[in-house]
């Protein structure tokens, strides 16, 4: 297939894609909450049968994790499951805009907040670290509403379409969006935030290209993990503080918040680099334990290994 034709096909896919979400997140929000949820539910679950590639690979990963403690079986329910969760959440992600600080707590529980806080009281702001597990967006939405500056860096979508419709997402629900590039600007603005005692959220549990990253253990096997957090602490004297959300049986969602991590300070600073990473990592690698069905198993993280990027 020549250059232009897979160009073309592409541009098609994304077209379609754009037009499906957007027309998706227009449904969602005429219907009511539990007919969305159930829609988008049964469409994750066909999306398991039929995306094969992406089935493959969530069941391979959750082997590679529990394979010695979980039957083929087991895994198999675990890896539908994984489908499941992501689009109950999806419905609630496209919902954003119907939920505000006056009826979050419907929704949203949350424990620990106080961490958030006594964090913050030390006036050098706070990076919150979590992982795609859950809601991720309901999170970022839920510190918002409640009052807490929460700024969110991400890399922008594939497609100008989509990223305008993800970013306009997330702005409406309070969050302030900080784009990953271009990276000097990006900086400054994460440095900003944080000289202003406020909130950074920052997603480190994928093997993302373009940011700084170091190999260090993930469920036991070296995993190519972001140093954003431990590099900004490190500058910064900034807080890290671990969170996570997941659904209940009731269909709302719970937010957990951890204590601030006590970070390494040597004065060596590639090795507290590595140790802090392996910190933060650790935290969210807990979360994923926890909720093992509430991540995004389908993600490669551990495709790039050390002895491979060296060659």
């Amino acid at each position: 297939m020549s250059k232009s034709l897979r160009r073309i096909r592409k541009r098609i896919k994304n077209w379609i894609i754009f037009v499906i979400l957007k027309h998706g997140i227009i449904w969602v929000n005429k219907v009511d909450r539990k007919t969305g949820i159930k829609f988008l539910q049964n469409f994750a679950c066909l999306g398991f049968y039929l995306a094969r590639s992406e089935r493959h690979k969530t069941i391979k990963h959750l082997t590679m994790a529990y394979g010695s403690q979980k039957s083929s079986k087991e895994i198999y329910r675990m890896a539908r499951e994984v489908f499941l969760n992501l689009g109950r959440n999806m419905a609630d992600t496209f919902r954003l805009q119907q939920i505000n600080s006056e009826n979050i707590d419907k929704y949203v529980k949350a424990e620990g907040l106080e961490n958030l806080e006594k964090a913050l009281r030390k006036g050098k702001g706070v990076i919150a670290i979590t992982g795609h597990i859950g809601n991720w967006e309901l999170l970022g939405s839920y510190l918002a509403m409640k009052g807490f500056v929460t700024n969110v860096v991400g890399a922008p979508v594939y497609d100008p379409r989509l990223d305008d419709l993800v970013v306009k997402n997330r702005i409406h629900a309070g969050m302030k969006y900080i784009s990953r590039e271009p990276v000097t600007s990006a900086t400054k603005e994460v440095l900003g935030a944080l000289r202003r005692n406020e909130v950074i959220g920052l997603l480190i549990d994928h093997d993302t290209n373009h940011v700084a990253n170091v190999f260090i253990d993930f469920f036991g096997r070296k995993a190519n993990t972001p140093v954003g957090p431990a590099v900004l602490a490190m500058k910064t004297g900034a807080a890290v503080v671990p969170m996570v959300i997941h659904s209940l049986e009731d269909g709302t969602h719970l937010v957990q918040v951890e204590k601030e991590l006590v970070l390494n300070f040597s004065g060596d600073g590639d090795k507290d680099r590595i140790y802090n990473t392996q910190l933060c990592s650790d935290a969210i690698e807990r979360f994923i334990r926890r909720y093992p069905t509430h991540w995004v198993w389908m993600h490669e993280r551990w495709k790039r290994q050390p002895k491979l990027q060296e060659k």
